[in-house]
């Protein structure tokens, strides 16, 4: 369940830069200055981009959470229904978060770590959004 003030209460000097964006530094690495940016999605995703290049997994690992904890538990992008219009750049960022999804469930396979149940269906989840998106595009 996405909760942005679970993620942001595991974090420290937290700054607002925006409507739903903070900064903070990076929890996955010896982070001097603030290199992690968050975002509150409209659709309730939580993004999270560590500029430093620490993948999503670690951040969410190092302050005890789970790629399902930056997901809404009734998101509303839902499938077979008509997704809101989004301009390029939120297509682009939520393409590109559920790429990154895909990208950490295929490292993880190829260093030989089974995925767990929850793990297959955010990968499943990620592909279906990523064709959706598509589909939406497509029309």
């Amino acid at each position: 369940m996405a909760d942005i003030n679970n993620v942001l209460s595991r974090l420290d000097r937290v700054k607002r830069t925006g409507e739903g964006k903070w900064l903070a530094p990076c929890p996955a690495h010896n982070d001097k200055s603030p290199s992690l940016a968050i975002k509150e999605a409209d659709n309730g995703n939580i993004l999270i981009h560590c500029f430093a290049g620490c993948s999503v997994h670690e951040i969410v690992e190092s302050i005890n959470l789970t790629l399902a904890d930056l997901m809404p538990d009734n998101p509303t992008f839902k499938k077979g229904s008509k997704p809101p219009k989004f301009n390029k750049y939120e297509l682009f960022d939520r393409v590109l978060f559920e790429s990154l999804i895909l990208y950490l469930a295929i490292r993880q396979i190829f260093n030989n770590k089974p995925l767990s149940n929850e793990d297959l269906q955010r990968v499943k989840k990620a592909m279906e959004v990523i064709f959706d998106i598509k589909r939406e595009v497509s029309r």
